[in-house]
């Protein structure tokens, strides 16, 4: 949670001028099917820092809540942190204001797309023109210790959101695999930029999987595969 929001803030323009900090938390209240999401300001800042809150809230996704084998309706608070040093940093170390993902039209309903309802898949982004996300994996992968000793083989299978940004969000393990080999697919993964899919003209959020091989003879393919799940969550 603090790396997604730290990953995606955009502070606001009039906030940082002003000197505005501190830190706005959030109130959700996720029903049974997790699908629906009220929010709420349970304790402000500023305006615009509140509203900067609440859009990074509305990129979170969430399991539903269980109690005796039943989902229930649950409340979650989430602590939204404004710091103007700390977001010059984090705008460093993640590239931020070097690179410009797309400059068209973005769409702001905040509706993940299947990438089967998409005009242009979302596609990685790489300084070098020949590289593929295979070969980036290949060249990056580093095999876990454990994984190693232990002769652990695999594929690690993930699903996540590609936003408008170019960043992705709301990993999903879809098929984990031991040794530290979950955790070394999770951090390839996070370090690829992307074209955000297109649809209707404009930039979306879409989802993607991805499946990352674990071989300890160095033959193994890597690669990522659309969502044909539902048209739209």
């Amino acid at each position: 949670m603090k790396d997604f929001v730290c990953e995606e803030m955009i502070y606001p323009e009039s906030a940082m001028e002003n000197n505005i900090e501190g830190t706005v938390k959030i109130g959700l209240t996720v029903m049974q099917d997790a699908q629906r999401v009220n929010y709420r300001v349970l304790e402000s800042v500023s305006p615009e820092l509140d509203q900067e809150a609440l859009r990074i809230c509305k990129l979170l996704m969430f399991y539903p809540a269980v109690h005796s084998s039943n989902y229930i309706i649950s409340d979650v608070i989430v602590p939204v942190k404004f710091n103007i040093k700390k977001y010059k940093r984090n705008c460093k170390k993640r590239g931020f204001k070097e690179l410009t993902v797309y400059e068209g039209v973005i769409d702001t309903s905040m509706t993940v797309y299947a990438s089967k309802s998409l005009k242009k898949m979302p596609s990685p982004i790489f300084e070098d023109p020949s590289m593929s996300f295979g070969k980036f994996i290949m060249e990056n992968l580093k095999y876990p210790d454990i994984a190693f000793t232990q002769n652990i083989e695999g594929a690690v299978e993930l699903s996540f959101v590609v936003e408008t940004s170019g960043r992705i969000s709301n990993i999903e393990i879809i098929e984990p695999l031991g040794g530290g080999c979950t955790e070394e697919a999770i951090h390839l993964l996070k370090q690829i930029m992307w074209k955000p899919g297109i649809y209707n003209n404009m930039a979306v959020r879409s989802f993607l999987k991805a499946n990352i091989n674990f071989s300890l003879n160095d033959k193994s393919g890597h690669q990522y595969l659309p969502n044909h799940n539902n048209t739209t969550m």
